[in-house]
């Protein structure tokens, strides 16, 4: 609960206007978006930022109901709220992903590797809605392709270079969070993708209480776990915060 009211600041900073987001001339960030305009990577960490904090913003109000005196109500979902700690986690790490990185080169990369798997993912609903894309596949393949290279990417690398899998996002997310880890941080992203999904495995990670027997067929009454519901918000919240003091780092003019 704690950790979440320390997220308010953010809601304001993405849900108004804001100078916040703002680039500063001769910043990292400013450096970064020139070598992959118009795919600035300020702009799509901010909009990861964004997202994170619309999450976590819809989780706490979720959770918090309204104070009748000294007393609070507080609900637990069994797994929606799973769904949102998922978004949550997953923005955070794609912004600290994103930022992280010391080598400019590296930066782009993941940039330009975002904007690839975003273009799949858009080829492919233009199918399924029987639309054509205002730009063909090859004319986008070229412009990334074109800005990889500029950046000092071999031609013969690109491909290769510009692969993207959110798993390996996650996890080298959690590598750059100090007591976190790539393993834990994949945990708490599976974690919370179990129960989003369902899962039969993610029953692991809920209180179970057998409220009787048929056969070998066991009934229970399935309950969140709380001390797993603080250690996933917890991570989720170091992610995020940990992400907007990278783009405020980056964003900065060098003093």
């Amino acid at each position: 609960m704690t950790k979440l009211e320390q997220t308010k600041p953010y809601e304001a900073l993405t849900s108004t206007p804001s100078s916040a987001w703002d680039v500063q001339p001769g910043s990292v960030l400013a450096g970064d978006d020139a070598k992959t305009n118009p795919y600035q990577v300020s702009h799509l960490a901010w909009q990861a930022l964004t997202v994170a904090s619309d999450h976590l913003h819809c989780l706490r109000r979720s959770l918090v109901g309204e104070q009748q005196g000294d007393e609070i109500t507080v609900t637990m979902h069994t797994y929606a709220q799973a769904t949102l700690l998922r978004g949550a986690f997953e923005n955070g790490a794609r912004a600290v992903w994103l930022l992280a990185p010391g080598k400019r080169l590296t930066r782009i990369q993941r940039r330009l590797a975002l904007q690839v798997d975003s273009n799949g993912h858009s080829d492919r609903m233009h199918q399924l809605l029987s639309k054509t894309p205002r730009r063909t596949k090859m004319e986008r393949t070229k412009e990334i392709t074109d800005l990889a290279v500029g950046a000092g990417i071999p031609p013969s690398d690109v491909k290769k270079e510009l692969a993207f899998g959110y798993k390996k996002m996650v996890c080298t997310a959690g590598d750059h969070l100090a007591g976190v880890g790539g393993d834990q941080a994949e945990a708490v992203w599976s974690a919370c993708s179990a129960l989003a999904h369902g899962d039969v495995h993610s029953m692991a990670f809920l209180e179970r209480e057998v409220m009787g027997q048929v056969g070998n067929v066991a009934l229970a009454r399935l309950s969140t776990d709380y001390k797993i519901m603080v250690w996933v918000t917890t991570l989720a919240v170091q992610m995020v915060e940990y992400g907007f003091h990278l783009y405020r780092e980056r964003a900065s003019a060098p003093a």
